[in-house]
């Protein structure tokens, strides 16, 4: 067998392989529970900055939003993903950029969820001045203004450690949000009706982690199956 041969013959068998460890890959969903009475949220006065209330007048806090349309009621903005269990896999990171707008003077979205070296695009959506103030413990504290209307291209930076961490804006001080770092692509950030989706997960047993900014972390163990769809639910309540 020549070397051409051994080339094709070598790169089919990793589209083979490839194609077969995500046919093989298992689902893990299901939804956050809230329990007890959902607090009230705190309506914040954006009239300080006249573009801001031209935009949005009133905006509310973002730390515990409930859906009290579903029985049981259900949490939004909490981030769901595999702690542990992966061993020493590795994965590449998206080419296209995560991406967070300032909009009405509030983050779009709240929860932003990225991996290692992804690039994370930072826009700036209303006509006024902003200052993207990152605070995290393991990767590099970035602080710096953004001019009005930056909607084009804004600034795309870099993240290598994997943690949460919190985002401020240093002219308005009501504005927050979070950004979560993984070293792998199982992850999913409850939505409006407190679900979440986990795809492509290889079989074997992990810890899963449910994560909220307030409300503190919670893990169960979970193992999935090759193909199969494992529901879990986890369930939080403020004290």
């Amino acid at each position: 067998m020549n070397r051409a041969t051994t080339l094709t013959a070598s790169l089919v068998a990793g589209l083979l392989f490839s194609s077969t460890a995500w046919a093989e890959g298992g689902v893990i969903k299901g939804k956050v529970i809230f329990k007890g009475t959902p607090p009230r949220r705190r309506v914040i006065n954006t009239a300080k900055d006249p573009n801001c209330k031209k935009s949005k007048a009133k905006i509310g806090t973002y730390d515990v939003i409930v859906n009290k349309k579903t029985k049981p009621m259900t949490l939004r903005n909490v981030i769901v993903s595999i702690h542990d269990g992966l061993g020493s896999q590795t994965f590449k990171a998206p080419s296209k950029p995560a991406k967070i707008t300032q909009h009405g003077c509030e983050y779009t979205p709240h929860i932003i969820t990225m991996m290692e070296g992804q690039g994370l695009q930072i826009l700036n959506a209303d006509n006024t001045n902003h200052n993207i103030h990152f605070l995290p413990k393991k990767n590099e504290q970035i602080n710096f203004s953004q001019p009005k209307k930056d909607t084009t291209t804004g600034k795309t930076i870099h993240l290598n450690a994997e943690e949460p961490f919190k985002v401020k804006c240093d002219v308005h001080p009501w504005m927050g949000a979070y950004v979560a770092v993984f070293k792998h692509p199982f992850f999913a950030v409850t939505g409006k009706d407190g679900t979440f989706e986990i795809k492509g997960v290889p079989p074997g047993k992990y810890t899963v982690e449910a994560w909220h900014e307030t409300l503190g972390t919670q893990t169960m163990e979970v193992e999935v199956a090759s193909g199969a769809t494992v529901e879990k639910d986890f369930t939080f309540e403020k004290k």
